[in-house]
């Protein structure tokens, strides 16, 4: 694809906010019949309502964006769209299908026996989270949650067959969570979670607790990575604290030098000249030169990788491209390294580790393990993700505790 600066169509259509309403209805597969008060929401959201006795529903979106928009009705399959609020479709009639009633496939490894006793706390560290956004966040029916743990290809599966129930007082959000995925690779030590979260906004309850919370959803919100897609969308890195930089490996051509060196003569020594020029007392030039034994340096060489880390800056337009007016794409074959500069990191991070214990700003890495392009809408969502492995502080960071709703934005700083 055509590569473009990111992107002056995409920076006019969010300085124009407008509402969008996708209306549609829900029937049942099998007699054509509606289906009244089947629950209708926008995943990540708190975007949600109910069809009404003709099955019917309607849904407004402030802005435009793409939204994965989720049916759910008891004791039918669950039905997921994603949906372009930019361009909506016409007469969206969807079918829901009955649930059958069947065994599970059988399976080698069945669910550990007292499963939540033996994998909680591990579940709730990677999922929840350990950060102090943690500690008044609890899931309300722990119970449904199942376990396997797979010796074959050493991993840990977790399972829910209805919505998790999450209570996250630190933010002031009520999630239910109909988790889809959750698999941790005991090898690679690699985590992949998702599913569908719908938010119910505490504030509207609870008045006077709103001012607290809005300040901690600030604070969740700048340097997270909704903020950095959202302001990659918009070509605004560095403008709102973001650097980001190449880990490409560029030869190390010091030490190709030394290998060099000293394949001729291992017991030479290089001479380095350094030359100054003054001006004499009487209007003539003099001249010191200062001798300086390099065999040292280049000793030190032979010790190095053959390649090193380029940590070259990368600007969004160079890896940047648009897809469509409400899309832009990003795709780097090399790894990136992300920082957020107007943000120290926060005393539960620099615990984990003595590498984590050298860091001041929030330092994460994308590695694009699929080979492909990674699509991103202006509301900070983006699509493909298990083509992009994010490891450093959002991986630590990133979890259910910090999860901010599609719909949230920041006011906007004087």
């Amino acid at each position: 694809m055509k590569k473009i600066i990111v992107i002056t169509i995409l920076l006019l259509c969010c300085n124009t906010i407008f509402s969008q309403t996708l209306t549609g209805k829900i029937i049942n597969a099998d007699s054509k019949e509606p289906l009244a008060s089947a629950s209708v929401y926008l995943s990540n959201t708190s975007i949600g309502v109910n069809t009404n006795k003709q099955g019917i529903f309607n849904l407004s979106v402030a802005g435009g964006g793409k939204y994965k928009l989720v049916v759910s009705y008891i004791g039918y399959e669950t039905f997921t769209k994603l949906i372009n609020f930019s361009h909506l479709p016409d007469d969206l009639i969807i079918t829901l299908k009955p649930k059958l009633n069947k065994l599970d496939d059988v399976v080698l490894e069945p669910y550990e026996t007292n499963g939540w006793e033996k994998w909680g706390r591990f579940f709730t560290n990677y999922f929840i989270g350990t950060s102090s956004y943690t500690w008044d966040c609890v899931i309300k029916n722990p119970e449904i949650i199942k376990f396997r743990n797979s010796k074959k290809d050493n991993k840990l599966y977790a399972y829910a067959f209805e919505p998790l129930i999450i209570k996250n007082n630190s933010l002031g959000y009520e999630i239910h969570y109909s988790m889809e995925e959750f698999e941790f690779d005991f090898t690679s030590k690699l985590l992949i979670f998702n599913g569908y979260p719908y938010f119910k906004d505490l504030a509207l309850e609870h008045p006077a607790k709103a001012r607290r919370w809005q300040e901690k959803r600030q604070n969740v919100y700048y340097g997270s990575l909704k903020h950095f897609m959202r302001s990659f969308f918009v070509n605004k890195l560095e403008e709102n604290g973001f650097e980001m930089r190449s880990l490409a490996y560029i030869p190390n051509t010091l030490k190709y030098r030394a290998v060099e060196l000293f394949k001729r003569n291992k017991d030479t020594v290089i001479i380095k000249k350094v030359d100054s020029f003054y001006r004499t007392s009487s209007g003539g030039i003099g001249q010191i030169t200062i001798t300086e034994d390099s065999t040292t340096v280049y000793k030190s060489a032979l010790l190095q990788d053959d390649s090193l880390i380029s940590h070259v800056l990368i600007s969004a337009d160079s890896i940047g491209f648009a897809i469509d007016s409400s899309t832009a794409g990003l795709y780097s074959k090399d790894s990136l390294e992300v920082s957020y500069l107007l943000k120290e990191v926060p005393s539960e991070y620099k615990k984990l580790s003595v590498k984590t214990r050298q860091k001041k700003f929030p330092v994460s890495q994308f590695t694009f393990i699929g080979k492909k392009a990674i699509e991103i809408s202006s509301n900070g969502n983006y699509y493909g993700p298990h083509d992009l492995k994010i490891s450093g502080y959002w991986a630590w960071w990133e979890t259910i505790s910090t999860m901010l709703p599609f719909d949230y934005w920041p006011p906007k700083k004087e």
